[in-house]
C-alpha cells in the first residue's frame, strides 16, 4: 500500500467536495412545477395544477371577510408579493397577489407563529406564481399562525416570509 503525505480524512474531501458542490448548485435550479397563473400550454400538453389552488382572486368575492395580510420579505432567496387571509363561512383562504419567488426543487407553503417555524402547519406544495388562492387547513388559527413561509423542504432552506397583520 502506497501512503501519501496527506492524512486520510483530507484525501476523502477530494472526492466529497465536488459532490457537495454539485448538490449545492442543483438546490436552486429552475423548477418546472411553478406555473404562472393564466399560462396557457401548447395543444396536447397539460399543466399541473394543485387541487387546492384556484386562479381567481378571493378578494372579489363579497361573502369573504379579510382577516389578515402581509408582504413577503426575502430570506435566503428572492420572494415578492403580498398575501391575505380571508374567511368565508367556516373556511379560510390564503390569497397570494403578484407573487413570485426564486425556483427551488420542493417549495412548500407553511403558516407558523414566527419565521423560526414555531408551531408550523404545512398548507400545500407551491405550484403557482402570480395571483392565486389556496385553502387553509381547519387547524389554522389567525391569532396564532401570524407568519406565511415559503420553504424548500428538500434542502431545509427558508426562501421568504410574510408577517401577517390582523385586521
Amino acid at each position: 500500500m502506497v501512503k501519501s503525505g496527506m492524512p486520510r480524512y483530507v484525501r476523502g474531501w477530494g472526492i466529497l467536495l465536488p459532490i457537495l458542490f454539485v448538490v449545492c448548485l442543483s438546490a436552486c435550479v429552475k423548477n418546472v412545477d411553478l406555473i404562472p397563473v393564466g399560462t396557457t400550454t401548447t395543444p396536447g400538453t397539460t399543466t399541473p395544477v394543485s387541487t387546492s389552488t384556484t386562479s381567481s382572486t378571493s378578494a372579489a368575492d363579497k361573502d369573504q371577510k379579510l382577516i389578515a395580510q402581509g408582504t413577503f420579505v426575502n430570506r435566503v432567496h428572492t420572494v415578492k408579493g403580498t398575501v391575505s387571509v380571508y374567511e368565508k363561512g367556516s373556511s379560510r383562504i390564503l390569497t397570494f397577489t403578484n407573487f413570485s419567488t426564486d425556483s427551488g426543487p420542493d417549495l412548500r407553503i407553511y403558516v407558523a407563529e414566527d419565521a423560526a417555524l414555531t408551531n408550523f402547519i404545512e398548507v400545500s406544495k407551491l405550484s403557482n406564481t402570480g395571483t392565486f388562492s389556496v385553502d387553509l387547513p381547519y387547524n389554522y388559527s389567525p391569532t396564532q399562525h401570524k407568519t406565511v413561509i415559503i420553504w424548500c423542504k428538500a434542502f431545509s432552506v427558508l426562501f421568504g416570509t410574510a408577517a401577517l397583520t390582523l385586521n
